[in-house]
């Protein structure tokens, strides 16, 4: 018996370009959506940085693009041409879901704003994202996760060592993040329209999203007012959620947020048994003060210790913890593998392993679906699904919409 795909029947029109957004469109894809991508003509930004050819005569493979495009359907329309918002209009008529990161000012200026879409097609869920919002006093700013997500949003602020400069996040860290809560909440407004009848707004944000996934720091400064303080690893208040270099030249870290049943364990792991009888340390705001004398002796017994040879004491004790592993080892991991975290990609460069989506739903077809089509390879067949006929087709061409 075949799979079913969770959202087989659901049609996606995505207009949008880099990361964020086209990462939901890819997860909406994975779980079996139809999803159009519009481009403008030759195709969007992305499709031209870093290609990687395999050897000489083999076509280019971007990594980049077929990550965040696989599996879409693409549709060219010059959004300058006179007439290439009704086109966009018609192919809305039939779609459930409209996943854009058009900035405000270019929703009005093409007449796609949430009211000029849904009194075309008021069924429609209407998913935005953009750097900071649909409203607001800073709606209209370009902002890409580097600087929305994680510099506006307070993140880096709080990362790296105390007097050091600030950390720049990986690249697409917060468009990943986003993508991921556009997919949850697109799927929460399906389900809401369904019940309702009537089409929604998801409005998402880079900067809001940033700003949730360190709503634990938030939430405090929002009782106290003050900047928490950044990790001092020399001197953290728990030594045992720290991080500490090993005799081989790796790092691992320590992760016992309730750090007082695990202290007798690691005492033992370290050859401290003195400590571990020593009522005075028993507790965590005991040891606290003495956290810079504590954190040297963990971080001198582990760097006279191999790396494996360690794995195998702190395991043995039952700790919480794990190796900083380089990603040639993550792409490796067996715990991943047994996941399909990484699955198979046809190009015409060959076979290649892409990054599947983060989650399973047991008993569905949630995979990747292929390349992403050639920039305007589905377009003649998606405006006939619209229901233009050949000749009107051979007009908009005429009229410049396809470039």
């Amino acid at each position: 018996m075949t799979e079913p795909a969770p959202l087989e029947g659901i049609r996606v029109i995505e207009l949008a370009n880099y990361v964020a957004a086209p990462s939901a469109g890819g997860l909406l894809r994975d779980l079996g959506a139809d999803v159009v991508k519009i481009e403008p003509p030759g195709g969007e930004v992305m499709r031209g940085v870093v290609p990687i050819g395999t050897g000489t005569g083999t076509a280019p493979f971007n990594f980049l693009f077929e990550l965040e495009n696989r599996g879409k359907k693409s549709v060219t329309i010059d959004l300058e041409a006179p007439g290439a918002s009704e086109v966009v209009h018609r192919l809305l008529a039939g779609a459930d879901i409209f996943l854009t990161n058009l900035l405000p000012r270019r929703l009005r200026r093409f007449g796609l704003t949430p009211e000029d879409v849904h009194a075309r097609n008021p069924q429609v869920v209407f998913v935005a994202i953009t750097g900071y919002g649909l409203e607001g006093p800073d709606a209209d700013r370009p902002g890409f996760d580097f600087s929305a997500f994680w510099t506006r949003s307070g993140i880096m602020s709080l990362i790296g060592h105390p007097g050091g400069p600030p950390v720049i996040s990986r690249i697409a860290q917060g468009d990943h993040t986003t993508g991921m809560a556009a997919v949850a909440a697109a799927l929460a407004a399906l389900r809401l329209r369904d019940r309702t009848g009537r089409g929604q707004v998801v409005d998402l944000s880079l900067q809001q999203t940033g700003l949730y996934t360190i709503a634990t720091d938030v939430a405090k400064t929002l009782v106290d007012g003050r900047q928490p303080r950044r990790f001092d690893r020399t001197a953290p208040e728990n030594p045992l959620f720290n991080t500490y270099p090993t005799g081989d030249g790796h790092w691992l870290m320590l992760v016992h947020m309730t750090p007082d049943p695990y202290w007798p364990r690691l005492c033992r792991v370290i050859g401290r048994d003195d400590w571990a009888a020593d009522p005075a340390l028993a507790t965590m705001a005991a040891r606290r003060q003495r956290a810079a004398e504590i954190t040297a002796a963990i971080e001198g017994a582990f760097l006279a210790e191999t790396l494996p040879d360690l794995a195998e004491k702190l395991d043995r004790e039952g700790l919480i913890w794990a190796p900083m592993v380089e990603l040639p080892h993550v792409i490796a991991d067996p715990q991943l593998r047994g996941r399909d975290a990484f699955q198979p990609l046809e190009t015409p460069a060959g076979t290649f392993e892409t990054v599947a989506a983060p989650f399973r739903i047991r008993g569905a077809d949630v995979r990747v679906r292929g390349m992403a089509s050639q920039p305007g390879a589905d377009t003649l067949d998606i405006l006939r699904a619209a229901g233009y006929s050949d000749d009107e087709v051979a007009t908009l061409a005429e009229q410049g919409i396809f470039g």
